[in-house]
Parts: C-alpha cells; sequence; structure tokens
C-alpha cells in the first residue's frame, strides 16, 4: 500500500520531566494520527505528534484501513502503527486507542427514575431489543442525560447506551500489542471529542467528525454526550464527485480539493460546485441527528464543530453554518494544551487532525 506521512518532533519539548506521558492514537479508515502528551507543573504539553495518511484506497478502494463494512485489516493496521510510533519516537509506549462510532451500537432509553442498581437490571433487559447481537457478547455502558415527567406525572430518566462488540475490542488490543503499544484503555471516538469540545457553559454544540468513509456527529451539553449520529458518507465522497466532474484521477481530485475546498473561483469554479450537491447530502444527515436531539430534549444546538480530515477545506464552515443555521465555532483543541509556537502557522488544520487524539490523551489526565 502506497503511503504519505507527515510526523512533528517539537524538539523544545524533549526536556525529561516528573509529569506522566500518554499516547492518543486514532485509528481512522486511511489514516493514523497519534499525539504525546505530557505533564509539566499544572500544564498539558504536547510532546510530539504523528500523521499517516495511506492513499492506496483512491486508487484501490478496498485498500482501506478499516470501514463499517469492512473488518479491519489488524496485521497491516498494526504495522502502520508500528511506522508511526517509529517515526514519532516517543517517550512513552502507554497508549490509549479510539473505536471507530461505526463499530459502536448507541441509543437513548426513557425509563423509570430508579436507583443506579435497579435502572442497570432495566437496561441490560431492554437492551436486548436494539443490540444485533447477544448482550453477554458485548461490552455495554450507560449513563443518565436527563430526567422529566411523563404525561401521568411519574419520573422518568434518559439513558444514554453505548454497546461495543467485545470482539472488536479484542481486535484493537490485538493491534495495539502487535505494534509494542501498552494499551491502557479504549474509548469510542464521540466521547474523545465531547472532552474536548464538552463546555459546561457554551450551550448544546454539534461536533462534526468527517472522515474519509463515514460522518460521525456527537451532541454535547453541559460536558456530556447527549446524543450521537454516524452514516457512511465522508471526505471520500466528495474526492469521487470531483473526479468524476472534472474527469481526472482520485489522486488529483484529493489534491485539488484539499487545496481549494469551496473557494474554487475563475478556471476551478467547477470544482466548488461539484462538491455541493454531496455536501449537502452529508448537511441533511447531520441536521437530522440535531433535530433527534432537539426533539428529545427541547433546546437548540447552539455551537457546530467540523473537525477529522474531511473538515479541513476551505468555506466548509461557512457552508454548514449557512445550510444549519448553526453559528460554526473553530475548533480549538489546544486551549487546553500547550504547544510548541513553531506549530503556529498549522495549528489550525491540527486542531480538525487531532481532535479525537487529543481527546483520548485528556481522558488519561481526567480533563
Amino acid at each position: 500500500m502506497d503511503s504519505s506521512k507527515i510526523f512533528g518532533w517539537l524538539g523544545n519539548w524533549q526536556k525529561v520531566f516528573s509529569g506522566r506521558r500518554i499516547l492518543g492514537v486514532d485509528i481512522g479508515t486511511v489514516s493514523l494520527k497519534a499525539i504525546e502528551l505530557g505533564q509539566r507543573g499544572e500544564n498539558l504539553v504536547m510532546e510530539n505528534y504523528g500523521l499517516l495518511e495511506t492513499t492506496g484506497y483512491l486508487v484501490r478502494s478496498n485498500e482501506a484501513l478499516q470501514t463499517s463494512s469492512l473488518k479491519i485489516v489488524e496485521k497491516e493496521v498494526a504495522e502502520k502503527l508500528k511506522t508511526l510510533v517509529r517515526e514519532m519516537n516517543p517517550k512513552t509506549r502507554q497508549a490509549i486507542g479510539s473505536i471507530p462510532p461505526f463499530s459502536v451500537f448507541s441509543t437513548i432509553l426513557e425509563v423509570p427514575f430508579l436507583d443506579y442498581k435497579e435502572t442497570a437490571k432495566i437496561i441490560n433487559f431492554q437492551a436486548k431489543q436494539y443490540l444485533p447481537v447477544p448482550v453477554s457478547e458485548m461490552t455495554l455502558d450507560w449513563w443518565r442525560t436527563g430526567e422529566f415527567d411523563n404525561q401521568r406525572g411519574q419520573r422518568f430518566q434518559r439513558v444514554f447506551i453505548v454497546a461495543i462488540p467485545r470482539e472488536v475490542i479484542d481486535k484493537y488490543k490485538k493491534i495495539f500489542k502487535m505494534a509494542d503499544l501498552r494499551l491502557a484503555a479504549l474509548e469510542v471516538e464521540s466521547a474523545a471529542l465531547n472532552r474536548v469540545f464538552g463546555s459546561p457553559t457554551g450551550g448544546p454544540a454539534a461536533i462534526v467528525d468527517i472522515g474519509a468513509e463515514s460522518t460521525s456527529v456527537a451532541i454535547s451539553e453541559n460536558n456530556e454526550l447527549k446524543h450521537a449520529g454516524q452514516f457512511d458518507y465522508g471526505g471520500l465522497s466528495l474526492t469521487y464527485a470531483v473526479a468524476r466532474s472534472l474527469d481526472i484521477t482520485n489522486k488529483r481530485a484529493e489534491e485539488l480539493k484539499k487545496r481549494r475546498g469551496l473557494a474554487g473561483a475563475g478556471g476551478e469554479f467547477e470544482l466548488s460546485t461539484s462538491l455541493i450537491p454531496f455536501l449537502d447530502v452529508i448537511i441533511q444527515e447531520v441536521r437530522r441527528v440535531c433535530e433527534v436531539y432537539e426533539k428529545t430534549y427541547g433546546k437548540k444546538i447552539e455551537r457546530l464543530f467540523l473537525v477529522g480530515g474531511g473538515a479541513n477545506l476551505n468555506g466548509l464552515g461557512d457552508y454548514f453554518s449557512q445550510q444549519l443555521g448553526i453559528r460554526s465555532a473553530d475548533p480549538l483543541i489546544f486551549s487546553k494544551i500547550k504547544y510548541d509556537s513553531s506549530l503556529e502557522p498549522i495549528v489550525r488544520h491540527l486542531n480538525r487532525e487531532l481532535a479525537v487524539s487529543a481527546g483520548l490523551a485528556l481522558k488519561y489526565f481526567q480533563v
């Protein structure tokens, strides 16, 4: 598989200090991203980062690292991860890894308001109706997301359920072991993003992660993950649209898309216009997820964050904001993390690319 890689070594942070360190590793459909986070006094510091993006998928669609319909290629992902870690040369081998939304089953249940033990019993019973495999084969987690009185005046609670097949967890454990990394934890991407962008004061926010082959939406309110959705449509759909419209190769289309985005003018006007219909499909799915949240909780989404490799397109935030009627906010993952000043020219790009990795690493420090 062909691959291109971007690695950053932050030399100014090489000093040895007594704080802890962790690697946040985001395994995507066509890329691997990692951030090494350390602690100096009360400050969290990005000591190192790495991005490795495969390119073979632009020629052969079956060369993605993982998709919602294709099982993860364990050996190949492990080899790519070893390459990434070797080039980064981090000072720790301890890592927290991501699990993509398409490997997770999630839903919201409305059940009577009971204590934790009784609620757990109800959830284990009702979850069977929503899961495609037996509960015994899943790792199940849940948390309360709200309370309300039904029409009869009875107190109910909303519970957000996340279930991950144990087979999936075992595969990721195997990948990290093969890559010579010590896996401290695994976490669903939406939970990692909530940790970065969740705010107790900013109102409900929609965090849209545009990947290569899928897009996920996480709704965060008061630092809590309240709702989530995922659909199989992402940046590659835009690339293929450009390639067909301009009659060029997928690789060339990807380059043009990243360079011009929606800002195409003159001879490149056709580039931006060819993207719009496919962006509208993504926007419509995002709107659907937001409407479910708003109907369930009776609150309007106030902010929109666009992250992921597919979000690094010129003019994308403005277009999403116009179509959804939601204010687009810059994703600032480094508001909680110090970084080397030499990165200033590319921080905007890294804010989107490393959002999941940063959220994973922050978990280790419970931020």
